[in-house]
């Protein structure tokens, strides 16, 4: 056609289908970006569906969807840009999965202590984008930046299911495991993802001081949402330590929804989060951010990986920090 079309997509719901993640926005990809569908545009029965029109020019290629997503290609190129253009950064192969994909880490320099910034293995929450902001940020050429990466090691993991991403799976890899919840088979020596067998065996080499994972939603819908670590995992001699890095990520928003994972929770040690803090006294954070743009959505993972540093490395850290030097300019 040589005129404007309005084309009308149909998303029916199921009970199998993550209708929990279906309330708006949506989303369509065009002009090398994701960009909001107005609510105009959207008629959203979470009980049933939601249909979603869009106007489409000649021969437009178009995606719609109910997320920003990222692919893995697009994940790793960035990475791999972000090695070359930086002394500050590598790039890390960890393993492959099912369909051969890379599994990849970018890392700082080593350091006696290590924070690593994880995207969900659950695809349906893409983090990738947001994990990337973070290492972005940690290039500003700021005093606490510079600071901070003499003071930690940073890791980030922002593609952890690149089958899932790649296919389109809600919290499932290419043959339909799910990895996010399979640590615990890791543990116990039984058939396991291939992916949760090598973020695990990272994990294992790493020990990192903190860990901080982002699910990411794209909607204003609900608070954000914080899972820290029951304190009976941490020896007493950290316990100070950690009630300060929960204070400070508390300060981050007025209204909050918390749940601390505790012995007591079901399934608890299938998930990443307590094998962590049970092994290696890793300060585990799951983080829910529901912010309605990809730009508040990354500011905010910059937030939350700011706080967490400078609450890990104290006030006497903040306060050693040298003055500046100033020249004329």
């Amino acid at each position: 056609s040589v005129k404007k079309k309005a084309v009308t997509l149909r998303f029916q719901f199921t009970d199998s289908c993550g209708k929990g993640y279906m309330a708006p926005p949506y989303w369509i990809f065009r002009n090398h970006g994701w960009w909001i569908v107005p609510a105009v545009k959207t008629d959203f029965d979470a009980a049933v569906g939601a249909t979603v029109t869009v106007t489409i020019d000649p021969h437009e290629v178009v995606q719609v969807a109910n997320k920003p997503y990222v692919t893995p290609t697009v994940i790793h190129d960035e990475m791999a840009s972000l090695a070359e253009m930086s002394d500050t950064f590598s790039v890390r192969e960890i393993g492959r999965t099912a369909e051969d994909r890379q599994l990849l880490v970018l890392e700082t320099e080593p350091r006696d202590e290590s924070i690593l910034v994880g995207a969900t293995m659950q695809p349906a929450e893409p983090a990738g984008r947001p994990v990337i902001a973070v290492a972005h940020w940690l290039l500003d050429g700021s005093a606490l930046t510079r600071h901070l990466l003499d003071r930690f090691q940073f890791c980030f993991l922002p593609m952890p299911n690149p089958d899932g991403s790649f296919n389109g799976r809600s919290v499932t890899n290419a043959v339909g495991e799910v990895p996010m919840f399979s640590f615990a088979h890791v543990l116990r020596g039984e058939d396991a993802p291939l992916e949760s067998r090598a973020v695990w065996a990272y994990c294992e080499q790493l020990r990192p001081t903190a860990y901080v994972e982002f699910h990411t939603h794209y909607q204003s819908v609900r608070h954000h949402k914080l899972n820290p670590m029951w304190h009976g995992w941490f020896p007493e001699n950290i316990q100070g330590r950690v009630t300060r890095v929960d204070n400070a990520l508390l300060t981050l928003n007025s209204n909050w929804r918390v749940t601390e994972i505790s012995p007591e929770v079901p399934l608890h040690d299938c998930g990443k989060f307590s094998n962590l803090t049970t092994h290696f006294h890793t300060m585990s954070y799951c983080y829910q951010i529901y912010a309605l743009t990809q730009e508040a959505t990354c500011a905010h993972a910059i937030q939350v990986v700011s706080t967490l540093a400078r609450a890990l490395a104290g006030p006497e850290w903040e306060v050693a920090l040298p003055d500046p030097e100033v020249v004329a300019g």
